[in-house]
């Protein structure tokens, strides 16, 4: 079953699998940055989730509504709770010092497989992908993933600010 699912899927879901395994890769490694680049991975990691939604469900309140709060949840308390002090920013350079973590690996690969696993259960028509528990549950997921990005985000910025 496993190599019918491998088999039917298209080319480019490989190359973003790849090309996000090469993002999450970069994440392991401590570097310097500036930030409007420290800021893309958020950003496409978020969007990446928005259009997991929008792509299973559409835009619509119920599942919006479950993402955005998850997002806002994860994201405020990320924040707050869960800051990384090792990143430092370096106003003379306008750089910042990101420590290597293996965490946003994880989530990136979280968001594409949470995807992935969908569109297969979709593809095999799989009833429970309509139920209301199940829709507001993959929003919600999507939302906590994306909201890890948003509160290394709101770090980032933050860190600009008390300099």
């Amino acid at each position: 079953m496993l190599v019918q699912i491998l088999s039917h899927t298209p080319p480019w879901v490989f190359a973003l699998f790849f090309v996000l395994l090469g993002f999450g890769l970069m994440q392991t490694r401590s570097r310097t940055v500036r930030l409007f680049p420290a800021l893309l991975l958020p950003a496409g990691m978020v969007a990446l989730s928005l259009a997991g939604i929008n792509s299973s469900f559409g835009l619509t309140p119920v599942p919006l509504a479950s993402w955005a709060i998850a997002l806002a949840a994860a994201a405020a308390l990320g924040y707050a709770v869960f800051r990384d002090k090792r990143v430092a920013y370096d106003a003379a350079a306008k750089t910042f010092f990101v420590p290597g973590s293996w965490v946003p690996l994880v989530v990136i690969m979280a968001i594409f497989f949470a995807k992935y696993v969908y569109a297969v259960m979709h593809a095999f028509n799989a009833a429970v992908i309509s139920t209301a528990v199940f829709i507001v549950g993959l929003s919600a997921v999507y939302g906590l993933l994306s909201g890890y990005f948003a509160a290394r985000a709101l770090n980032l910025l933050g860190l600009t600010r008390r300099v």
